[in-house]
């Protein structure tokens, strides 16, 4: 484990575990960019949409923050991400947004945007925010502590010709890693149902958002890591995934010293090549948090039987 000298108060801990430097923002739009490498690489060691939920909530509710009137706080209510083509295992990411639409009246608005690599087009970004009356949380979001720790990433444990649910079980019973994003926002696999998934979110002080609450971006990865392994039990020996989009509807804001964050991820259906996922993020007592769903595009030669499967609600 290595850490940073203190960090002096304004510095955002989330940014900064996250490796998500804010460039510009402005009534114009935001400018971010990100490292991208092997603390952000999910169990196969790829970067995923996963790995840019934190990059892609900041830029586009950064976009909308900046368009409204000063002293006004906001939070995003729904982020949709697509991707279009592979993202990067190491490098730099760059995000742009901007406000598209904005409802003072009604304190809503709407906010487009991209995340690019080596000057390609990665991720299609959109999303509806709102203005909310909650105060400011300095003392939860910008407080100065004697140290910022990153965590010695996870390892990838090799699962070459291993059936998907296999490895998922393994992920979920120890003998395989969960990967080194996992390990660093503190996802664990607790059940592999039969077409189910079900994970667990330890929520922590440096995921704060600006109202002192979880940051919408991990939710989105938590929730993007659960729907994948979910995938990966879809797959047979030698076929791969891909999360090809997310949608995440945040609905309660959960507590950065709060309880842990169940997440349950079901299959909507399963065909050859696409597969369609739901989950939800709950609180104690199934308390709604958010939910998702997600399209999966399996590749390679499927040799497991699918059906269609009752949708969860």
């Amino acid at each position: 484990m290595t850490t940073t000298p203190a960090r002096p108060r304004g510095v955002d801990p989330l940014n900064t575990m996250m490796g998500v430097r804010v460039l510009a923002m402005s009534p114009a739009g935001t400018d971010l960019t990100a490292a991208a490498g092997v603390r952000f690489h999910d169990h196969r060691g790829r970067t995923t949409l996963a790995s840019v939920g934190v990059l892609a909530d900041s830029a586009v509710a950064g976009a909308f923050f900046a368009s409204v009137p000063a002293g006004n706080r906001t939070v995003v209510s729904q982020l949709t991400a697509v991707a279009t083509a592979p993202l990067p295992d190491a490098g730099v990411l760059t995000a742009t947004a901007a406000t598209d639409h904005l409802d003072l009246e009604s304190g809503t608005g709407l906010s487009v945007g991209t995340i690019t690599a080596d000057g390609a087009t990665r991720v299609h970004l959109l999303a509806r925010s709102v203005v909310v009356s909650r105060a400011a949380r300095d003392d939860i979001h910008l407080a100065p502590g004697p140290t910022t720790e990153f965590p010695a990433p996870a390892p990838v444990t090799p699962v070459d010709g291993a059936a998907g649910r296999a490895i998922v079980e393994g992920i979920a019973g120890g003998s395989v890693s969960g990967g080194p994003l996992a390990g660093l926002v503190g996802l664990t696999v607790t059940d592999v149902g039969r077409d189910t998934v079900t994970a667990t979110l330890r929520p922590e002080p440096w995921m704060s958002n600006q109202v002192g609450s979880v940051q919408g971006g991990i939710l989105f990865a938590a929730a993007a890591l659960t729907n994948g392994l979910l995938a990966q039990t879809l797959t047979a020996p030698g076929q791969d995934y891909t999360l090809q989009d997310q949608t995440i509807d945040y609905v309660r804001s959960p507590a950065v010293d709060g309880p842990p964050i169940t997440a349950l991820a079901r299959v909507v259906r399963a065909g050859r090549r696409i597969a369609l996922i739901e989950s939800a993020l709950c609180g104690p007592g199934g308390v709604l948090l958010a939910r998702t769903t997600a399209t999966a595009q399996l590749t390679g030669q499927r040799q497991v039987e699918t059906a269609m499967i009752e949708k969860w609600s």
